[in-house]
């Protein structure tokens, strides 16, 4: 068996649980086992929608009780179980102390503490900055580093990019900020590039995405009634499909810049938490794609260099062509495959 404690609520969104739900597939096709772990109710719907069985700790998703937690699961591990912890808030004892009981593996985007682990896993583009083999020589774990571990889902194997930029006569932006938007980062770029940029604006079909953990749905939905080029999409099933069929991506920094690279979607950026600043240096290189700021501490002079960059690029075939060129062979679609290989090889 396979155990997967993470969490998903609105304050640190769905990525976290969206990735594992894709390993937890991958794993599901070797014949093993999956359950996850989470700290509350808040977690379950989009694990319960693809049939996982799960656990609930009742426990506090940002600081949980360790003691309690290791009991809980003490009555359900048996020898050779593997525990995978994708939380920045289950700290190096919480994993020290789940070893006595599990093999345990581990992400570690941000290499801000050693992690004590069977297996540590880092499939940013930015792990070089990081020096993993002096940290970790010593150590019996396992690296699961670099690009050739990003956990694409599935859909993303089944429709080919768009190697050429399409020729459509108003082009399709596709706007989205994962499954929260704690800065409410949609509705402000819309009401600032309609207030500021209005003949930008009106010339572009918008695909808004509302995450699952949006708190600001209503105010969106008012926004967007009175636009008829406003398309507003929610609980996307087909993330690579609805990809295929735009010509523009603004977005926050996440896991989502693989699957624009994926599927050779050009891209505009920001960050919206601490743990995608690297993001802002690599991705941005070469100028595969384009950075607009940091909202959380920045948000007015963000949004005036999202509409400066929008302007610039969004009618520039030429411009998004040499963006597309410079994506292809970032990342392949079967890093999930590897690291599930792995996670049930060490039993």
């Amino acid at each position: 068996m396979v155990y997967i404690r993470t969490d998903a609520n609105e304050k640190i969104a769905t990525g976290h649980v969206m990735r594992c739900l894709t390993i937890a597939e991958e794993i599901i096709e070797l014949n093993e086992k999956v359950c996850f772990v989470v700290s509350s109710e808040v977690s379950v719907p989009l694990i319960k929608e693809r049939n996982f069985e799960i656990i609930i700790t009742n426990t506090q998703w940002d600081d949980t009780d360790i003691e309690y937690e290791f009991n809980l699961l003490s009555n359900y591990a048996e020898k050779g179980d593997v525990l995978l912890v994708d939380s920045y808030f289950l700290t190096s004892e919480y994993l020290f102390r789940m070893r006595k009981i599990f093999c345990v593996a581990v992400f570690d985007d941000m290499f801000a503490e050693k992690k004590i682990a069977d297996i540590i896993i880092n499939y940013n583009i930015f792990y070089k900055k990081f020096k993993y083999d002096t940290r970790y020589c010593n150590d019996n774990c396992q690296l699961l580093l670099g690009e050739k571990y990003v956990p694409l889902r599935k859909q993303f194997k089944l429709i080919e990019p768009h190697e050429k930029v399409q020729n459509l006569e108003r082009p399709k932006v596709l706007l989205m900020c994962g499954g929260g938007d704690t800065q409410n980062m949609i509705y402000r770029i819309l009401l600032w590039l309609k207030t500021n940029k209005s003949d930008i604006f009106d010339d572009l079909e918008w695909n808004v995405v509302i995450g699952n953990y949006n708190s600001n749905k209503k105010i969106i939905e008012q926004f967007a009634a009175t636009k008829t080029n406003i398309a507003l999409l929610e609980n996307v099933k087909n993330m690579a499909e609805l990809m295929s069929g735009c010509d523009l991506c603004i977005t926050a920094a996440s896991t989502v810049l693989y699957e624009c690279c994926a599927m050779l979607l050009p891209t505009i950026f920001v960050v919206v938490a601490d743990d995608q600043k690297y993001d802002a240096e690599c991705f941005t290189k070469d100028n595969m794609m384009r950075y607009c700021g940091n909202f959380m501490y920045d948000p007015n002079t963000t949004l005036e260099e999202i509409g400066k960059t929008l302007q610039e690029i969004a009618f520039d075939k030429f411009v998004q062509q040499d963006m597309k060129n410079k994506m292809k062979n970032v990342v392949d679609t079967h890093g999930a495959q590897r690291i599930a290989k792995v996670l049930v090889g060490i039993k």
